[in-house]
């Protein structure tokens, strides 16, 4: 996974760094850019900010950031570059982060459930 940073806020881009920091490179060589601002790019964008159009709103934690970046990049379609890098598991997530993702991914799976229930109803 290759992602560059974009952002105006300094203390959003060393949480960023710190949080991603095996996985961030120059933005011509990037998969996924992360930005607290609008621009314009044929890669894919994330951004994070306050307002209702972020892809991620502040605050977040690390599971959360990384659960938006892997949904992104299979919206983008760039799921098959990065093959096995993709999904890993990251030794250090508290014990709070495994629990909003396991929450995250349990909420999304039931909502799928309840939508294909209601889709046959029809």
């Amino acid at each position: 996974m290759k992602i560059a940073l974009s952002c105006r806020s300094v203390l959003l881009e060393k949480s960023l760094r710190k949080f991603l920091k095996n996985h961030i490179v120059l933005d011509h060589e990037a998969d996924l850019i992360i930005t607290d601002h609008n621009i314009k790019s044929k890669k894919a964008v994330l951004r994070i900010g306050i307002d209702r159009e972020a892809d991620l709103n502040k605050p977040f934690s690390r599971s959360r950031l990384m659960i938006k970046i892997e949904e992104k990049l299979q919206a983008n379609d760039t799921k098959n570059v990065l093959g096995k890098e993709l999904r890993f598991i990251d030794e250090e997530e508290t014990l709070e982060e495994k629990i909003e993702k396991i929450t995250y991914n349990f909420i999304k799976e039931l909502t799928e459930i309840i939508k294909k229930h209601y889709e046959k109803k029809k």
